[in-house]
């Protein structure tokens, strides 16, 4: 059972990390620099993760919730499947630019987030799948046979990963590019269609 409190404070936690990692990068970052970013003493950061290791693989989870939440908040307001793969594309190219630990690993510490990359791919594609694929099921591409979702979802996920890795000089339009192409590769692939 989890003590009162006790879910604020991990959070609490994840956060400061996630501050100390954006101005330190991962190389530099201590447990010190988590806990006086989160506001807790050593012994509190210790008790909730033991090791720095364990602390890394909380901040995926975290970042996958919060990625899930804003993805899901941002395709209410659309209107039709064709307009939420819009939004979502939309919102995946602006969460990772802003993400700003993202952004500081890149930075500092491109060989380490390369690396974290390739090893979370699995786990990125399969949220990302999870919530692109039930608006790819329905396009015509997939319908038709033309195109599969495993493979769209893997496209989707690789172009978008080379968005963090490789800045657009125009970055609000990296997402509608993203867009666009996608609408090109199903109109294309439903004229192959016989």
């Amino acid at each position: 059972m989890t003590a009162p409190g006790s879910l604020d404070t991990r959070e609490r936690i994840l956060e400061g990390a996630l501050a100390a990692l954006a101005r330190h990068g991962v190389a530099k970052l201590g447990m010190t620099d988590v806990s006086a970013s989160a506001g807790v003493s050593r012994g509190t950061l210790y008790r909730y993760f033991p090791t720095r290791a364990r602390l890394l693989a909380g901040l995926v989870q975290h970042e996958m919730r919060r990625f899930r939440a804003s993805m899901l908040a941002a395709t209410r307001r659309a209107d039709g499947d064709a307009e939420r793969i819009h939004v979502m594309l939309k919102q995946t190219t602006r969460y990772v630019r802003e993400h700003a630990a993202l952004q500081g690993m890149l930075r500092s510490d491109p060989a380490f987030l390369l690396e974290s990359l390739r090893a979370q791919l699995p786990i990125i594609r399969r949220e990302l799948h999870e919530l692109f694929a039930p608006l790819l099921r329905e396009t015509e591409a997939v319908r038709s046979g033309a195109l599969g979702v495993d493979g769209l979802v893997d496209w989707i996920t690789r172009i978008l990963i080379s968005t963090l890795l490789f800045e657009d000089p125009e970055p609000d339009e990296t997402a509608g590019g993203i867009a666009t192409i996608y609408r090109i590769l199903q109109v294309a692939t439903c004229r192959a269609v016989p």
